[in-house]
């Protein structure tokens, strides 16, 4: 009887001590993965990055006439008008690179009763059609420490910086060449002696908008800041709000203008009126994803042994 008791306490110490190793292997396994899931929001996206590329461009539309749609052969009401860009890159298939006017002037209505529209239904960033979220709003440093800011991510639209069309011109890029040659040059004119201004047209409250040092660039509706004259700048807008910032959506509204001051002596025609969308939500930080998966992970391991356990001592 003692060494049927002594052989069934080995047996128990045995199975309880692989418990313990299963336990343990379970954790050295796991908790890369755990790691890996805590840190993926940063580097959600590894086949293409949108951080580092221009996605957002300022063009002249060289179209006299519509040549496609409802309205062909009609004249084009953004003909040498300025106009607002999203670049479309295909990096599989470079010569199917393309741009989205952004809020361009368009004919709603009949062919006799025609209404020009100072927008189009193409007018948000995100694109509507994209079904992408509001940008989110993110922890600012620096200048912009205590705010929410618009940061660049791996997401499409995610990087505001805004150059000329003609930046493209001498990319050795070919999905750059495509872009600037895209729709039979229709973008190719220069922006050569305009002064652009960007002219806010409505905003939420609690939104700002600022420069790299954290100043505001406009503040009512109506004010216009001075981007650049010509072909040859880069602007990234920084929106904000407070680090506490009621959660929700805000949103802002501008329009392209050419200010006439520069050496162009007929200013080009403004831009039809495009928006920006943001929201402010919670964020959980990379630590507490981090720890609530330890906690799942260890409430796994230890139910398990003790279910090991139990069926040792039956």
């Amino acid at each position: 009887m003692v060494s049927r008791n002594t052989t069934c306490s080995k047996k128990q110490v045995t199975q309880t001590g692989q418990a313990s190793a299963s336990l343990a292997v379970s954790f050295l396994v796991v908790a890369p993965l755990v790691l890996f899931t805590a840190l993926a929001p940063a580097q959600a996206d590894d086949t293409h990055n949108h951080s580092d590329e221009t996605g957002f461009y300022i063009g002249l539309d060289g179209l006299d006439v519509l040549s496609t749609g409802t309205y062909a052969g009609l004249e084009n009401p953004n003909y040498n008008r300025l106009t607002f860009l999203f670049a479309h890159r295909n990096e599989d298939q470079p010569e199917s690179s393309h741009f989205h006017s952004i809020g361009a002037y368009s004919y709603s209505g009949s062919l006799d009763n025609l209404t020009i529209n100072p927008t189009n239904t193409n007018n948000r960033i995100p694109e509507s059609y994209s079904e992408q979220p509001p940008l989110t709003l993110l922890a600012g440093t620096g200048f912009y420490t205590g705010r929410l800011i618009s940061t660049p991510t791996d997401k499409e639209y995610g990087n505001l910086t805004i150059e000329p069309v003609a930046s493209l011109k001498t990319s050795k890029e070919l999905d750059n060449q495509y872009l600037f040659n895209s729709s039979n040059g229709r973008w190719r004119s220069s922006l050569e002696g305009a002064n652009i201004g960007l002219q806010l047209a409505s905003i939420s409250s609690g939104l700002n908008i600022g420069d790299s040092a954290g100043v505001n660039i406009v503040n009512s509706v109506g004010d216009i800041y001075t981007i650049a004259s010509g072909d040859n700048f880069s602007f990234t807008p920084t929106f904000w709000t407070d680090a506490a910032a009621p959660l929700g959506n805000y949103s802002a509204s501008f329009k392209l203008v050419d200010l006439g001051t520069g050496s162009n002596p007929t200013p080009f025609e403004e831009s039809g009126t495009f928006s920006f969308d943001f929201e402010v939500k919670t964020v959980p930080e990379s630590s507490t994803v981090f720890g609530l998966g330890i906690v799942g992970l260890l409430a796994l391991s230890l139910s398990r042994l003790q279910k090991l356990t139990r069926s040792s001592l039956n």
